[in-house]
């Protein structure tokens, strides 16, 4: 591309940011821009060769190499030169040309505030310069450095950018980067040019990283050390973990347990439920999707047909309204926009800095006594659909059952995809856990059938990452339930095909998985074979019932099914102490090896549910399958509570079993299939009185967004800290301080140990077949014995629990 020459000597952009006044001259440093250019050509080999499936499979090495060289410089990165800053850009659009987008017809836009912007503000409306700058082609890379640009801190926000292309027709479209380091407003959205090294300035948490080499695991190739394995792992949801719901919030109760803990002061039962633990692990953080039915949060206004149509100049500036909201989705944080995967979810930010996932991973990492890791839960096996008009075509495969697969096939996606997750890792996490491993497929030329790509998954778990100039591997956990989606896969998944290429990596185990619901009478005996293979196999496991998914399977039970009753008198009391289970969590924490893992509401004993508010057109489906959550997360008490469920009161819904019957009616017609608008006349006899008749799609859609904003409020664990069990949470802290005391219990089981059902009348032998009891023979009780001892035999733990069933007598002679 021909150099654009100097920018207009006349120009003076100035904005008020954060109260700061920026007057920069914004200029494109074309010299250096070539430079990035040239060394872009020196990385190697940069065409697309995973279309032919003829090419050699040496050729695509050398592209994914060349591309792996690339992506490091890909996005927004702040460079100093001398006394002062530039910004490079690199992005990766090689569908461009297609799309009627010639080298002169794509343009880096930035945008510069001309007002003081508030993130935490829900709206506001404000007033930005925008320019168009020219960038530099080498094949389907395009590169940039300019100087002059704002660059975003903790307190100062910087310009926003994404890639600009004009079309044959002369429109103007625009795709965000996807591997910016901050997204203010949403993935979808301009990304902020962004200090990262900032972020890491004074870290008080170097000298934890310096002390790796001592706490660490051999590598299992040449180059740095793996970090050890943690002696135990709580899972929680940061929107639902505090009255905040924020990454920052969490980091405050986490820094006010800390002064406890240093001070020797007493913790409440709810600060209890926190401790003892030598990893957290929040669900994904990385920006999810918008809301279907909208407003987005980034809303600029249209360009008129002329200056749509205007051939802009090189450094053009125009002013230019943007409506800004505060992302504020509630979701799991499954539903990923792929789009920002190495930055933070801007709804979990309470200042809209990402410095806050910093915050937090050094409150865990100088936590007083016992450290804690911060383990991120990525996920690389799906994008929802809503990704589908911000990605490249190129990232993606088609359509599954989540949105849609990723093409991480591809040389060049899967050298982005392993550059995310470095820079999501390097805000100074300690492990990953892969959602989903089994999802990451590759197509195979010689059968034609897609196999598991387990080369990739090798490289996720050997990704060095670096902080506080210390290099190391983290701790890698994989989530794989292969043969999934098959329908035997509860039985015929064996959860170690990943640790049998990668001795290293931990997996979720047979227990963790999210078939498993222990409120249902017989769990026990009917799981028994995989508690063997536990005991047989677990070293390389995590273990545990609890976490975000079986929770949530336990409330889609039949309430008039074969329910453990003697759990609790009321289905909400059976559900938590299913889960938060005395005998199970003593089975859990002394006689399996591996890594228990709680989740967080679940020791709380906090209701959790499905929570989600993003859809529109399968609102009603999403909320009707949902019906459970009132049988088994919500009595009649709780309901009467002025501050619960206060939107579905508002239209009407005052008790709670009419409330529950239009659920189940709901539930049902949906799983028929019924068409919404059938539907909707279906309901008219269940709906409240307020609403007018008939009763349409709309009105449907109302009580499925206020049940699902209801219920994210009653899921709040510090909503309910007043009622968590005191004795249940000193017994489960006091048996995690057990475990942590005894790293020998992680180890497989010796010659000396052993885990088996106590015999009783029913039972000749030691281990029971589960294929032996009939329907006539209901096996209860069910109690178990352990013993566990130390390797070098100066210690020994003997278990005693009953699992389900009534009180029995046990002769202990």
């Amino acid at each position: 591309m021909a150099s654009p020459g100097p920018p207009p000597a006349d120009l003076d952009v100035s904005s008020d940011v954060n109260g700061k006044v920026w007057r920069p001259s914004v200029r494109v440093d074309v010299l250096a821009s070539l430079a990035l250019v040239a060394w872009s050509r020196s990385c190697g080999e940069a065409a697309d060769v995973s279309a032919d499936l003829d090419v050699p499979a040496a050729a695509t090495k050398r592209a994914f190499e060349a591309a792996r060289r690339r992506a490091r410089r890909l996005g927004a990165r702040v460079v100093r030169r001398g006394a002062g800053e530039s910004v490079e850009f690199g992005f990766w659009a090689p569908d461009l040309v297609a799309r009627g987008a010639p080298e002169e017809r794509v343009r880096l836009e930035v945008y510069l505030a001309e007002e003081a912007i508030d993130l935490t503000r829900d709206y506001q409306l404000v007033r930005f310069t925008r320019m168009r700058l020219p960038l530099q082609r080498d094949g389907d890379y395009l590169w940039g450095v300019v100087d002059g640009l704002p660059v975003g801190t903790r307190k100062d926000l910087g310009a926003l950018y994404w890639l600009a292309f004009r079309d044959e027709d002369g429109r103007w479209s625009t795709r965000p980067d996807p591997l910016g380091a901050s997204y203010p407003f949403g993935a979808f959205a301009p990304a902020e040019v962004y200090d990262v090294a900032s972020m890491h300035a004074g870290r008080a948490d170097r000298e934890y990283f310096q002390s790796f080499v001592v706490g660490s695991e051999p590598a299992t190739t040449s180059g740095p050390l793996r970090i050890r394995a943690p002696g135990n792992v709580l899972q929680l949801h940061v929107g639902t973990a505090t009255a905040g719901g924020t990454i920052a919030s969490l980091t405050r109760l986490v820094g006010r347990v800390a002064e406890k803990v240093a001070s020797g002061a007493p913790l409440t039962p709810w600060e209890r439920c926190l401790s003892e633990y030598e990893a957290l692990q929040p669900l994904p953080l990385e920006p999810t999707i918008e809301r279907e039915r909208g407003p987005r949060w980034w809303s600029s206004e249209p360009e008129a047909e002329s200056e749509r149509r205007d051939e802009e100049a090189p450094y053009a500036a125009r002013a230019v309204r943007v409506e800004l909201r505060r992302p504020d989705v509630t979701d799991w944080g499954y539903d990923v926009a792929f789009v920002g995967m190495g930055a933070t979810n801007a709804a979990l930010l309470e200042s809209g800095r990402p410095d806050e996932l910093v915050d937090l991973a050094v409150a865990l990492h100088t936590f007083p006594g016992r450290p804690m890791m911060l383990v991120l839960d990525l996920v690389y096996g799906h994008a929802d659909d809503q990704s589908l008009p911000f990605l490249d075509p190129a990232f993606l495969r088609g359509p599954n059952m989540y949105g849609q697969d990723v093409n991480q096939q591809h040389p060049v996606v899967r050298a982005v995809m392993l550059e995310m997750q470095r820079r999501r890792v390097n805000v100074g996490a300690d492990a990953i856990r892969v959602d989903g491993a089994q999802d990451l497929k590759r197509y195979d030329p010689a059968t034609g059938e897609l196999t598991h790509d387990d080369d990739y998954l090798l490289l996720m778990g050997e990704l060095v990452q670096e902080v506080c100039g210390v290099s190391y591997r983290p701790w890698c956990v994989f989530e794989d339930g292969r043969p999934w989606p098959r329908e035997d896969w509860p039985t015929a998944s064996t959860y170690r095909d990943v640790t049998a290429r990668q001795p290293h990596a931990f997996q979720w185990g047979p227990l963790t998985f999210a078939h498993n619901t222990p409120a249902l009478q017989g769990f026990w005996w009917e799981r028994w074979w995989r508690v063997q293979e536990i005991l047989a196999f677990g070293d390389r496991w995590i273990s545990g019932c609890a976490n975000h998914d079986t929770v949530r399977r336990g409330t889609q039970l039949d309430p008039d099914g074969p329910i453990n009753r003697r759990l609790g008198a009321s289905l909400p009391e059976a559900l938590r102490r299913a889960y938060d289970h005395p005998a199970g969590t003593l089975l859990t924490y002394v006689a399996f090896p591996g890594v228990p893992m709680d989740f967080f509401n679940a020791v709380a004993r906090a209701p959790w549910g499905f929570v989600r508010d993003t859809d529109d057109r399968y609102a009603v489906k999403v909320a009707a399958e949902e019906a459970g959550f009132l049988d088994w997360q919500l009595d009649p008490e709780g309901f009467a509570s002025a501050d619960a469920f206060r939107r579905l009161k508002q239209l009407g819904f005052d008790e709670l079993q009419g409330l529950r019957r239009t659920f189940r009616a709901l539930e049902a017609a949906v799983a028929r299939g019924v068409d919404p608008t059938e539907l909707a006349q279906a309901m008219e006899g269940l709906m409240p009185e307020r609403f007018a008749r008939p009763i349409t799609v709309e009105d449907l859609k109302r009580v499925s967004r206020a049940f699902m904003a209801d219920a994210v409020a009653w899921c709040n664990v510090e909503r309910h800290a007043g009622s968590v069990d005191v004795r249940a949470a000193a017994f489960d802290a006091e048996l995690r301080a057990l475990r942590l005391e005894r790293r020998w219990l992680a180890y497989a089981l010796g010659e000396r140990e052993w885990c088996r059902l106590r015999r009783h009348p029913h039972v000749s032998g030691d281990w029971v077949d589960p294929s032996a009891v009939t329907a006539a023979w209901r096996p209860d009780p069910t109690v178990v014995e352990a013993l566990r001892v130390a390797p070098g035999g100066e210690e020994a733990l003997w278990l005693l629990a009953n699992l389900e069933g009534e009180s029995v007598e046990v002769d202990l002679q």
